[in-house]
């Protein structure tokens, strides 16, 4: 009867630490998403406020792909803040990745 319960046991452990790597990797990739996702609205928004006029040119009507300066400023600090726990979270969950690579970059 022991061998059958030691059994089952094995088979639960095995299938629960499958799942937790189907799971792992499902987060690694959403939160690879978000990060790209966050990343080019930053990066586009960042250019269109680089190009954007200043001074009093800038109260008039002025867009950057149908965005005004005032859109294209808050999303730029409101997703440049909301991409920070997706990068401590990818940081995280790479770590033996990063190791590695921090181990060859000073061999």
């Amino acid at each position: 009867m022991s061998t059958m319960n030691n059994q089952m046991t094995a088979g639960f452990n095995e299938r629960a630490t499958q799942a937790k790597a189907v799971s792992n990797g499902k987060t690694k990739a959403i939160i690879s998403m978000m990060l790209a996702l966050f990343g080019m609205v930053v990066t586009v928004t960042g250019l269109g406020l680089l190009v954007a006029p200043h001074g009093p040119a800038a109260v008039q009507g002025w867009t950057f792909l149908g965005m005004s300066g005032k859109l294209l400023k808050g999303l730029h600090i409101l997703l440049g803040f909301g991409i920070v726990l997706p990068v401590i979270a990818h940081m995280v969950l790479n770590f033996k990745i990063f190791k590695g690579e921090f181990k060859q970059l000073f061999r």
